[in-house]
């Protein structure tokens, strides 16, 4: 039986949004104790829920636990579990607050897609996708420094007092998420009224050949597979195209509206791309793919993607 002077480690408490949240933690608790008492047999590790917010107690009445690296250990295990517990349960709703306090954007999908775009930066290739790491450390290293100078911590006071370098970089991710989704429906709505302008053009030239190579790589070639002539005309979208920021796709669009061909062919072996999308949206069913055929044979053997 543990004594009656035994010290408190530390006591944490973090309120859960729902059932199913205090289910998570607890049972990320559990494992963080079992760590514990594999470790250290004597400490006293109690877990308890009252009013919708888990106490996490740990208790020992050996004072050589405040001696050494021994306290600091106990306090690291308990930081990095907690900081698990933030990343996998509080990180969306802190990202969603920010969206509403920082950003109007009071369509509820727009909302959804905005929090999408987060996610997949966080956890995709982009300059925040390596950051899971690096937040969990952040937040470890500054719950184990609060528990060091005072073993009493709530979650979300901390979040809100103690976590200022993770909180900026969350909502550096947000704005980055704000501009992307922007771009994004800018774009959408510019293919869209392109779109518009296809369905009611009348065409000038009835077959355009495209060799898309691979990467960057895309001819223009007229019906006699002859380099197509590259010479715009004059025109309200044609200028609203040259005065983008050029991509490899809209440097092909503006080229194909000022021709306006009956009919593409997009001769290709990687037809998902985003060029390949974005001409058969904006030409629909002008559009034909041809994944291999004599005319393009040449082509793709330069490449050796026959």
């Amino acid at each position: 039986m543990k004594g009656v002077n035994s010290m408190e480690l530390f006591s944490i408490a973090a309120r859960t949004s729902d059932s199913r949240e205090e289910e998570r933690y607890i049972r990320m608790i559990t494992k963080a104790n079992q760590a514990l008492h594999k470790k250290y047999k004597t400490l006293s590790i109690s877990c308890s829920v009252h009013e919708g917010t888990t106490f996490w107690r740990c208790r020992e009445d050996d004072p050589r636990f405040l001696k050494g690296n021994v306290l600091q250990q106990i306090y690291g295990a308990a930081a990095s579990a907690l900081a698990e517990y933030i990343l996998q349960e509080k990180e969306r709703e802190l990202l969603k607050k920010i969206l509403d306090e920082e950003f109007d954007f009071p369509d509820p999908e727009e909302h959804e897609q905005i929090l999408k775009h987060c996610r997949m930066m966080m956890e995709g290739k982009s300059e925040f996708g390596d950051s899971r790491h690096r937040r969990s450390s952040m937040l470890a290293q500054g719950i184990q420094q609060c528990l060091s100078e005072r073993p009493l911590l709530h979650v979300d006071g901390f979040l809100t007092f103690r976590a200022h370098n993770y909180m900026k970089e969350l909502k550096e991710i947000v704005e980055y998420a704000v501009d992307e989704f922007l771009m994004d429906r800018q774009y959408e709505e510019f293919v869209g009224m392109l779109k518009y302008f296809v369905y009611f053009q009348q065409p000038q030239v009835p077959l355009v050949h495209l060799i898309h190579k691979g990467g960057q790589d895309v001819l223009l070639l007229d019906e006699d597979m002859k380099p197509l002539d590259h010479r715009h005309d004059e025109g309200v979208v044609v200028e609203r195209l040259d005065q983008q920021d050029l991509q490899m796709e809209d440097a092909v669009v503006t080229t194909l509206i000022s021709v306006s061909p009956a009919k593409i062919i997009i001769h290709t072996r990687e037809p998902h791309m985003a060029v390949i999308r974005t001409l058969s949206q904006i030409f629909e069913d002008r559009v034909e793919i041809c994944r291999y055929c004599p005319d393009c044979h040449g082509y793709f053997r330069e490449t050796g993607k026959i």
